[in-house]
């Protein structure tokens, strides 16, 4: 990414700092509507602990935009974890869906093309990590 992306992605993030519960809240409820599989794997999930979890991953990942030595561990290890949780490569796409989608709803007018296109350049590098150190993309079985 470059730099002027990862401006707006940490720019746009910081923006909606207190609607980081209801990001992660709106990102849930599209994705269990999206995919209703989706909703039986956090059967027996704290939602409430998950939305912390998944909000404290957005903000690392948005601060460490620019350490790329930091960040890929920590975004390796992310996929590794959701390989053993049945994560599947097609999955990452409809994620991809509901975080923007979310981000979209708590920015309104502030979303315009040039930020999402750097959220989607984000969510790219994120989920292309994750899905290498998983092995979804060679060995996920199709959907």
């Amino acid at each position: 990414m470059n730099p002027e992306r990862k401006r707006l992605v940490l720019e746009s993030w910081q923006s909606v700092a207190a609607d980081h519960d209801l990001i992660a809240a709106t990102f849930y409820e599209r994705l269990f509507e999206i995919d209703p599989h989706a909703r039986e794997l956090f059967a027996r999930t704290n939602m409430a602990d998950q939305r912390v979890k998944v909000i404290t991953m957005l903000s690392e990942i948005v601060s460490n935009l620019d350490d790329l030595d930091q960040l890929i561990p920590s975004i390796g290890a992310l996929g590794r974890r959701h390989r053993t949780y049945g994560v599947h490569d097609s999955d990452y796409d409809r994620v991809r869906e509901a975080l923007l989608g979310a981000i979209g709803r708590a920015l309104g007018d502030g979303l315009t093309r040039e930020v999402r296109s750097a959220w989607e350049e984000a969510y790219a590098l994120t989920a292309g990590v994750m899905r290498r150190a998983s092995g979804a993309s060679e060995s996920s079985a199709p959907d």
